[in-house]
């Protein structure tokens, strides 16, 4: 396949699989980078940028999006959606001059098997991080070559600095570059100023935002450890994992007897196997980060390291063409299948279940999503209870205490109130929760207190609760001393 029609092929099956993937509902994270862009004016942008802990230009680039395209899901997510193609298009690059554009293919194929398509179809920063890192990749490989074509170094200062103004673990980010660099450094004695100023230079850019920074406790099961450290990977390959050991199987079985191809004798240079190596670490060197500060480490947060494993497998799978391409047919029919196997239901039918109840939704997540999507009848019930001292004893956790100032930057239409006063005026009340989410406190104090609880059933949407119980408060309940 020539690299013409190798890019044309994945551009059309990429923007198939964007297609399904971008009509899901924006998820709680997804709706402060929406509410945000559309701040009314960008001074209030920039105060509201407190609110969700982030640079400005995810932001700035979904306001853009939506002013061009209206205030919808599709547009929101635009600017992730090119960011992991372009991402995409640079890692194929990239690999095909290695080898063949069978094997860029391929490179991209494994890529996709991985979280980044999904997130190319998330309105968070980490799909223009994957594009930003990925063409800073492919600048980094060409600015090593002899002679340097002009444009590497400026493009290579430009993607890093995206990076910076988009997350602020993109300082994390430059790591594989440098040990790379430092590679390079020893065996040629001298350093490359050019390369060293261009991944340096941007990186003291995420320190103008220090200003940005929250107060907030994390549950345990959500904070940096040595098994995060461990999981990453695994997660990162689950359920994929086996797809791609099959298609390793398939390239064993079809490996042509007798010497071996070009394309796996084309060993990559040390500074490109040091990159590598870099990238894989970047989850241990995030996680030891977060651990210090007693902080929360979830799989995007070293989003660049899904690069690494198209890079080690195409290079470990280069044996012919043709267990390329019959591993590249295997993954363009898994992935489709996955993605939809994915789907979860749209609606959460709920108008029936005792109507003259107030119903409030245990977590933050769900309830931000339900004021955003459900219709004024169900929002008028809708509550969020706040309580500091509940949430930090039952769930270790303070992520949602701060929903009454968000109420007042944010179009939310459902009512955030204290517990005690709630409880005061509403005796009985329906809950939707999951009992045993670590960063929920409401039904396990309920518990605590003797309340009634009663489970009503299952309700699947496509929010995180599902679960809706009727619980009644107990009398004199104030006085009533919890059980631990």
């Amino acid at each position: 396949m020539t690299k013409p029609l190798g890019i044309a092929a994945l551009v059309i099956y990429y923007l198939g699989l964007a297609a399904a993937g971008v009509q899901r509902h924006l998820w709680h994270d997804e709706l402060y980078t929406f509410y945000i862009a559309q701040a009314p004016s960008l001074s209030q942008l920039w105060q509201d940028l407190r609110l969700d802990l982030n640079p400005p230009l995810g932001y700035l680039l979904a306001r853009a999006a939506m002013q061009l395209f209206g205030n919808s899901a599709f547009a929101v997510r635009l600017p992730s959606m090119a960011g992991v193609l372009t991402g995409s298009l640079c890692l194929y690059a990239l690999v095909s001059r290695r080898l063949r554009p069978s094997y860029g293919l391929l490179a991209v194929l494994i890529f996709w098997s991985t979280p980044a398509l999904y997130f190319a179809t998330e309105a968070r920063p980490y799909g223009l991080v994957l594009g930003f890192f990925g063409l800073a990749m492919l600048c980094w490989q060409r600015a090593g070559d002899s002679p340097r074509p002009a444009w590497a170094v400026p493009t290579l200062a430009f993607a890093v600095t995206g990076m910076m103004l988009s997350h602020f673990f993109a300082v994390f980010f430059l790591m594989p570059f440098l040990l790379a660099e430092f590679i390079r450094l020893i065996r040629l004695r001298r350093p490359d100023w050019p390369i060293s100023a261009a991944l340096l230079l941007p990186g003291v850019l995420p320190f103008f935002f220090l200003h940005i920074q929250t107060g907030d406790a994390f549950p345990p099961a959500f904070q940096a450890s040595l098994r995060k450290m461990a999981s990453y990977y695994y997660w990162t390959l689950h359920p994929e994992g086996w797809v791609i050991l099959l298609g390793l199987c398939i390239a064993l079985a079809l490996r042509r007897s007798g010497a071996e191809s070009r394309a796996q004798a084309e060993v990559p240079p040390h500074t490109e196997r040091a990159f590598v190596v870099g990238l894989l670490a970047l989850p241990i060197s995030v996680n030891i980060a977060m651990m210090l500060t007693h902080g929360a480490f979830f799989t995007r947060y070293a989003a660049p390291t899904l690069f690494a494993y198209p890079l080690v497998l195409v290079f470990l799978l280069a044996t012919s063409r043709g267990s390329a391409l019959a591993m590249c047919g295997l993954l363009a029919l898994y992935i489709p299948i996955q993605n939809l196997a994915k789907a979860r239901p749209q609606a959460l039918n709920i108008a029936h279940v005792h109507p003259e109840l107030p119903l409030v939704a245990a977590s933050g997540l769900t309830f931000l999503e339900m004021d955003h999507y459900e219709p004024p009848e169900t929002v008028d019930r809708l509550y969020y209870l706040t309580g500091r001292e509940h949430a930090l004893q039952y769930a270790h956790a303070t992520l949602f205490e701060g929903l009454p100032a968000i109420k007042q930057h944010f179009p939310i239409r459902a009512r955030v109130e204290a517990f005690r006063d709630f409880a005061q005026s509403h005796p009985r009340f329906l809950v939707l929760g999951t009992p045993d989410y670590p960063e929920d406190w409401l039904l396990r104090y309920l518990l605590a207190i003797h309340a009634k609880v009663e489970f009503l059933g299952e309700f699947p949407s496509e929010y995180k609760d599902s679960q809706m119980f009727v619980a009644e408060m107990p009398g004199r309940w104030e006085n009533t001393r919890p059980e631990r």
